[in-house]
């Protein structure tokens, strides 16, 4: 069978089409994730029930888990067969299809968590598979910025998402919520059609299969590229810090600082919109300066943040804490996967973007549930005080990290 043709270099439009993936999948985690799907969970599909936030809970860490467990595995699969665009079709399509019938009646609460599973599963496969394609989309130099603008125009779709939300619950009534998750999927959906359509896989498929077992492949990659192994071990403690913030910022923002639910909601758009403007302004400088100074400039961030957010004692103080971490958000995140691909060996993209995926779901395990810990024993204060010492952390680990710089 005759190889096909490598497409050329990546022009500006199909990087701009890689770029509305990010915009799609930020509508499943602000609605369905977020701000929608628990409460429909908790109150619609489990009546209230005194276990119902421990069933979401739950489901959430077992889709977390399974797609930790795959995504490191499917992307070397992927990578040998030249199919990281095929992969990533038919995660969007599981994660559409889930998301569109979460609402239904009729499935019971055993049901929606097999939906949920399924569609967070598909939902963290699909980060890792496009975010595969960074590697191939820019050269060296030019990652910061293509990842900023995709990781920015992510923001932008949450917001536009959760805007589409708000109107159809104000709408709808009490089976308004039910309306949601079809009308999200739908989002989602046209949302991805520029990816689906135009993203262009780049990669050679590989000849022959290994013996090998794919678990001892893959520690055998990370344990022979040993900075790669520091910036994921790095990114995976200041991402266990964030995701704590994030899991936790609603409730510490009405008990401790007194906001309204109307308020968690304008406070939340200013933290998305701060991330937009983080993000895009990261790009550039990474390109400049290498990723070890911006991540590095980013714990900082959050170490601050944490600070400021244990001394908050007013709404209008606590807006600026949201900006910082906004900003912190955005900064790291996008950077990181920047840097992610800016270490990655040719031919190793899905690989190695799920060993990223692997780094980024533990962090949204653990730091949720050492916080919530910390949070029991000595009271939300000092837990978001504790929490900076994951971003400490993370910079020790990211400080022996040198991504190549760029000469631009």
């Amino acid at each position: 069978m005759k190889n096909r043709e490598r497409p050329g270099p990546a022009g500006a439009w199909e990087i701009f089409s890689w770029c509305w993936y990010d915009f799609a999948n930020s509508a499943f985690v602000t609605v369905v994730i977020t701000v929608v799907g628990g409460v429909f969970f908790t109150k619609s599909i489990c009546g209230g029930a005194g276990w119902a936030e421990f069933a979401w809970g739950t489901t959430l860490s077992v889709s977390a888990a399974l797609a930790m467990g795959v995504g490191p595995v499917l992307g070397r699969w992927a990578d040998r067969r030249a199919s990281k665009k095929s992969a990533l079709v038919v995660s969007t399509f599981v994660c559409v299809g889930a998301t569109a019938v979460f609402g239904w009646r009729g499935f019971g609460v055993a049901g929606a968590m097999f939906l949920l599973v399924l569609a967070n599963g598909a939902f963290l496969l699909g980060e890792n598979l496009v975010a595969a394609f960074l590697p191939e989309l820019a050269e060296p130099g030019r990652r910061g910025r293509v990842s900023a603008y995709g990781w920015a125009f992510g923001y932008v779709g949450g917001l536009g998402s959760l805007g589409l939300a708000l109107f159809l619950l104000r709408l709808g009534g009490a089976e308004a919520a039910r309306v949601v998750f079809p009308a999200t999927a739908g989002f989602i959906l046209l949302a991805a059609l520029p990816t689906i359509l135009f993203l262009r896989e780049r990669a050679m498929p590989v000849e022959g299969s290994s013996v090998e077992p794919e678990w001892r492949a893959i520690w055998a990659t990370v344990h022979g590229h040993p900075e790669l192994m520091w910036l994921l071990i790095g990114l995976a403690a200041g991402l266990s810090g964030l995701s704590a913030v994030v899991g936790f910022a609603s409730i510490y923002a009405t008990q401790e600082i007194g906001f309204t639910l109307e308020g968690t909601v304008k406070l939340f758009v200013c933290l998305q919109v701060a991330a937009a403007v983080g993000a895009l302004a990261t790009g550039p400088w990474q390109d400049r300066a290498g990723s070890r100074v911006v991540l590095l400039s980013a714990l900082a961030v959050w170490v601050l943040v944490s600070a400021g957010a244990y001394w908050s004692r007013s709404a209008g103080s606590f807006y600026w804490v949201a900006a910082g971490a906004g900003v912190g958000m955005g900064w790291l995140q996008s950077a990181g996967r920047a840097a992610v691909a800016e270490l990655t060996p040719a031919g190793r993209e899905g690989e190695l973007f799920g060993l990223w995926g692997f780094a980024g779901k533990l962090a949204g395990i653990v730091g949720p549930l050492l916080f919530g810990g910390m949070a029991m024993v000595g009271g939300m204060r000092g837990a978001i005080l504790l929490n900076g010492i994951w971003f400490l952390i993370g910079a020790l680990f990211l400080a022996r990290v040198f991504p190549a710089r760029s000469s631009a």
